[in-house]
């Protein structure tokens, strides 16, 4: 019996006696053999192969149209997402997208003419530098979009709804409306939801892509999105981000005040690529390019990254954040410290409270934990050294610490402040008042420093003023005990910055508006490392022109001297002169002495608290003598000063040992005298940091 022509089976008791088929297989099952050639196999194989590809193929056909598939824009109620119950809609549909984004959008335009417009705004970007300037001096470099670089914004969130977080309709809505909130003109998108939970989103576009994944169940979301060029800083869209995608769990239990715990967000932004070099781009006209950029910005591990202010002024570009970095608290610490429980930390909500850092064009200019050190350091070793300051002029200091400090001496009738922004003096008044909170200060007659009645603000260019006021004639009653320049750092590429520090014309003003026994002090930046070449070569250029101005001008010494707790990621350097050796001589007065100064001049707190956090008598013995840095890079000059190549440490028996040359007398405080005539000494770290050793030795 012969079931097809290849194949064949026959009824028999005994297989054996069966005759064998050529080519074949025997397969004996019970009464059958069945007899099945390697051709019916491999057409079997073949035609199986063939079908389950073309189920899967439809089936992949059938899900990608469930997926990707996405009718009309227009929008009905059963596009909308509730976020504010617990049931979120369930649409079938996931909505379409424009490819140019935005308002006058075309939504059938092809990805070729998306793609070309592209090239076109690529070509006309590369203009030389003269067509780029237009008639407002703005170099539109700025706004290239297509610079060989790009930004790059990070942001994770958890607590977030699992409803909100399984749901790829509402999720891939959300994400149409962040790309066109960032001018992103999407090409395609794909979304998928995992099994058992879960999805995942990825828009791709000319410029720029956003991936999206999400874990319902325990609540998280990450957020990725690039986008090319480097403005408008992607930065500006958190608040979209939060708005669109960190919607409030409702899963979670009530905390004691009744409100729902918020979602906890960390994020980090980036720039990319290339931009030195390229249509004129300078690193310094790019705020995100300097301490906010790279010291904040980036850093993902922060706790806690609120933006409090991003504004430009009239003059510069004003950011205020708040931040917690757990390598210093954790965020569970600062909770327990809100939540009044009798827990360590809620007994001292000051120590683990944010951090605030205010940046001026991208520049770090005082934190919360670093200002008083800071702030301290600039005002009280140059007034203490003045016999009696009255009158003290303070440049800049638009944060109100400065003046804080000035007020804190019982001597002060008046304290004159110049500074140019007005509107960040505004600023610091609502986001910055522990800086120029005056409440506790039992002198003070106002709750703000700014409205003491000692104090005189003037929103004025104090460049201009001092040259106006003291550039010609001056009258002595004008003229201050203490000026304090509080301004930028002079190794920053800022206009108004090296009008200050260049200018021989404003320097002799300076020197002017002091009274015979004046002190004028300023903060020159990051403190010198040992193996940094002369000022005179490198960045800080500005400097020493400064210095070499001051020398020239007329006074009769200057000093440099380091605090290290300002807050900043290096010791912070100040300078101080004096116009007179009386004020000179007083800047080495004695520990005991100055602990007596101290006592007599401070006014009390209110509360009974210290009026100082950081400065005393042991800080101001450290700063009588300049850091050994400082020695090290002077010496570093293209000519190198006699003081330096003579032998300090009297070792050389061929050099002479400066001090058989030097004698110490104690009259009112320490000076210290040549017995022979010996090189311009006014500002010498060299003999600064070795006139200590001269003491009680004679000629």
């Amino acid at each position: 019996m012969f079931c097809s022509p290849t194949a064949s089976m026959t009824h028999t008791n005994d297989p054996s006696s069966i005759g064998r088929a050529p080519k074949s297989v025997r397969l004996y099952s019970g009464r059958f053999l069945i007899n099945v050639t390697a051709n019916f196999i491999t057409i079997s194989l073949v035609l199986a192969a063939l079908v389950a590809f073309l189920i899967g193929s439809a089936a992949q056909i059938n899900l990608s149209s469930k997926l990707y598939t996405r009718p009309s824009l227009t929008t009905s109620s059963s596009n909308q997402r509730n976020h504010g119950g617990t049931t979120l809609n369930k649409q079938t549909l996931l909505p379409r997208i424009g490819l140019c984004g935005g308002e006058g959008c075309n939504a059938e335009e092809s990805a070729e003419q998306i793609l070309l417009a592209s090239d076109a705004e690529h070509s006309s970007s590369k203009l030389g530098d003269e067509e780029k300037d237009n008639d407002a001096g703005i170099n539109i470099y700025k706004y290239a979009p297509h610079l060989p670089s790009g930004q790059h914004l990070l942001v994770d969130a958890r607590d977030v709804n699992s409803g909100f977080l399984n749901s790829d309709k509402l999720i891939v809505t959300a994400m149409v409306d962040l790309t066109e909130e960032c001018k992103i003109a999407l090409l395609s998108y794909h979304c998928l939801s995992h099994v058992p939970v879960g999805v995942s989103c990825y828009g791709v576009s000319s410029a720029g892509h956003v991936s999206i994944r999400t874990w319902p169940e325990e609540g998280v979301i990450i957020i990725d999105l690039f986008k090319c060029g480097t403005s408008p800083p992607l930065v500006q869209v958190l608040p979209i981000i939060k708005k669109l995608f960190v919607i409030p769990s409702h899963d979670l239990v009530e905390e004691s005040d009744g409100d729902l715990q918020e979602p906890t967000i960390i994020w980090s932004y980036k720039l990319r690529g290339f931009r030195e070099g390229f249509y004129g781009y300078r690193r310094y006209d790019n705020p995100l390019e300097t301490d906010l950029g790279l010291d904040v910005l980036r850093m993902h591990y922060l706790a806690m990254k609120e933006v409090l202010v991003s504004e430009e002024t009239e003059f510069q570009h004003v950011d205020i954040y708040e931040l917690i970095n757990p390598r210093r608290t954790s965020m569970a610490s600062y909770k327990r410290a809100l939540s009044g429980d009798g827990s360590y930390e809620s007994l001292h909500p000051e120590i683990y409270r944010p951090d605030k850092i205010l940046f001026l064009d991208g520049v770090q200019q005082s934190s919360l934990y670093g200002e008083a050190a800071y702030h301290e350091a600039l005002v009280h070793p140059s007034m203490i050294t003045h016999p009696n300051p009255r009158r003290v002029a303070i440049i800049g200091g638009g944060e109100g610490a400065t003046l804080r400090e000035v007020l804190k001496h019982n001597t002060v009738k008046e304290a004159v402040m110049v500074e140019i922004d007005g509107e960040l003096v505004d600023m610091c008044r609502e986001h910055l008042i522990e800086w120029c909170d005056c409440t506790d200060l039992a002198g003070s007659d106002a709750n703000l420093c700014f409205d003491d009645s000692r104090a005189s603000v003037l929103i004025e260019d104090a460049f201009a003023w001092f040259i106006d006021k003291f550039g010609g004639s001056t009258k002595k009653r004008e003229q201050f005990d203490v000026i304090i320049m509080d301004a930028l750092d002079p190794d920053k590429f800022v206009e108004i910055v090296g009008k200050l520090y260049k200018s021989d014309q404003f320097v002799r003003s300076l020197y002017n508006g002091l009274a015979d026994e004046g002190v004028f002090v300023v903060q020159i930046g990051e403190s010198q490392n040992i193996a940094d070449t002369a000022l005179e070569v490198g960045q800080l250029k500005d400097t020493a022109h400064m210095i070499e101005a001051l020398r020239s001008v007329g006074f009769k010494s200057m000093h440099t001297y380091d605090e290290g707790h300002s807050g900043y990621f290096a010791p912070w350097s100040y300078l101080v002169c004096f116009k007179d050796s009386k004020s000179r001589a007083s800047w080495y007065e004695t520990s005991a002495g100055i602990e007596i100064k101290l006592r007599q001049r401070m006014h009390r707190r209110k509360s009974g608290e210290p009026s100082l956090m950081y400065f005393d008598a042991p800080t101001m013995m450290m700063y009588q003598l300049p850091p050994r840095s400082d020695e090290t890079v002077y010496c570093r000059k293209a000519l190198k000063p006699r003081e330096c190549k003579d032998d300090y440490n009297g070792t050389n028996p061929k050099l002479v040992n400066p001090v058989s040359l030097l004698e110490a007398h104690k009259e009112k405080g320490i000076s210290i005298y040549a017995c022979q005539n010996q090189p311009s000494t006014v500002h010498s770290p060299v003999f600064e940091r070795h006139s200590r050793q001269l003491l009680g030795s004679g000629c």
